[in-house]
């Protein structure tokens, strides 16, 4: 009988922690606006689509982006949230971002991502003329190459 209890009360207090952990996942997700951020990249890849896609008629468009909805996307995160923060760590983020910082944060995060992809396109391509030119120098290329010699006719 005391296993039966032993079993039951593991079983109980797990189911309990994994409640309070969804629903601080759940307040979390909200607190940082995942799922809205989730949905507007949905919408861009629709538009993507949209655009390679022609042929694809507005009404599939739009009845598939109905379907992406707010819960679904957290239902969707909830177990990854839950696979890497503990109980603790969540009670600790959603202090943060209800912090003047942590809105903050949350305001400028998306400028802070555009212009460091920005940053990161122009360095990327940079170093790669760079090492191009290496490469061509170190392979005795010439950019552009000399041109060809002239074809002489034998008579």
């Amino acid at each position: 009988m005391k296993k039966l209890i032993t079993i039951l009360s593991l079983f109980i207090g797990t189911l309990a922690f994994s409640q309070a952990s969804e629903a601080k996942i759940r307040e979390f997700i909200k607190i940082t606006g995942a799922d809205k951020m989730a949905i507007a990249a949905v919408e861009q890849y629709i538009l993507q689509f949209k655009e390679r896609r022609a042929d694809i008629p507005e009404e599939f468009w739009s009845e598939f982006a109905a379907e992406v909805t707010s819960d679904k996307m957290t239902d969707l995160y909830i177990p990854i949230y839950a696979k890497y923060y503990t109980e603790s760590d969540l009670d600790e983020l959603i202090k943060f971002y209800k912090s003047p910082i942590g809105q903050k944060t949350l305001k400028v995060m998306p400028s802070l991502m555009k212009d460091s992809m920005e940053a990161g396109g122009k360095m990327g391509s940079e170093i790669a003329l760079q090492v191009m030119e290496r490469l061509n120098k170190k392979a005795g290329y010439q950019d552009p190459p000399p041109p060809m010699p002239e074809k002489t006719e034998n008579k």
